[in-house]
């Protein structure tokens, strides 16, 4: 062993929704057009930017506690308009959203290539994780959707009761991996929530996920999906 093999990166973090699991936009698409007939499910994907933004608003000019639920609401708010949809039907819009996600988690698109990369990640050593807010649905979501068999840690916020950006959701991680932050790399889709947490909490490889190059109001290290994290590869990798 070198001198620089505590350096190394040893473990990949990832928030969960739109991350791993993408947002069915096709069945959204579809529930809202009695609200908007012309809805598709690309401009909803596209227009979902524009509430990320509300939400990175919000959470960088907050003064005191982050009132996540309000975080959320506004983005939902102005993903809606920006999708097109009549503010005075953006509560039925919510309402349905709220309802199906109930029934079955809407972030369930595994994108192709994701599983293939994961596989690839611990193929080459590394140990992975979840870091997710959520409602307690995250294990039996990865489960369903056949992730959860490559991660050494999923740690959903209901459960742990801390939620991102709050440093202590990403030390609860490294912790039950036993790693240091500056050995981890984290990759998620919300600057405020993800990449703001994860570097408050030491790991400082932390790589915004942003699908369709909208993400522009924040400077900061950018890739499409998990497939261009490109981690330097372990010195004592599983293949020896």
């Amino acid at each position: 062993m070198g001198p620089m093999s505590t350096d190394e990166i040893k473990a990949l973090l990832f928030d969960f929704g739109n991350t791993l699991a993408f947002l069915d936009y096709e069945a959204l698409a579809q529930e809202f057009r009695p609200v908007l007939p012309t809805l598709e499910a690309t401009a909803l994907e596209r227009a979902e930017y524009i509430g990320r933004r509300a939400l990175d608003e919000y959470v960088m000019s907050a003064e005191g506690p982050i009132d996540l639920d309000r975080a959320y609401g506004l983005y939902f708010m102005a993903w809606m308009v920006a999708a097109g949809v009549p503010q005075s039907r953006v509560e039925w819009c919510r309402d349905r959203f709220v309802a199906l996600n109930q029934e079955q988690s809407l972030w369930r698109v595994v994108r192709p290539g994701i599983i293939d990369q994961l596989e690839q990640f611990r193929n080459a050593g590394f140990k992975l994780g979840v870091v997710s807010n959520a409602n307690g649905n995250i294990q039996g979501d990865a489960e369903r959707y056949g992730l959860a068999g490559f991660f050494d840690v999923i740690i959903d916020s209901h459960v742990v009761g801390v939620a991102k950006p709050d440093p202590r959701i990403f030390h609860i991680a490294l912790e039950r991996l036993r790693i240091a932050p500056h050995q981890a790399l984290f990759a998620g889709d919300l600057y405020s929530i993800d990449m703001v947490g994860a570097q408050a909490a030491g790991i400082t490889g932390c790589k915004l996920i942003d699908v369709m190059g909208q993400y522009s109001w924040v400077e900061h290290a950018r890739i499409e999906g998990i497939h261009q994290l490109h981690p330097p590869i372990p010195t004592h990798s599983r293949l020896g």
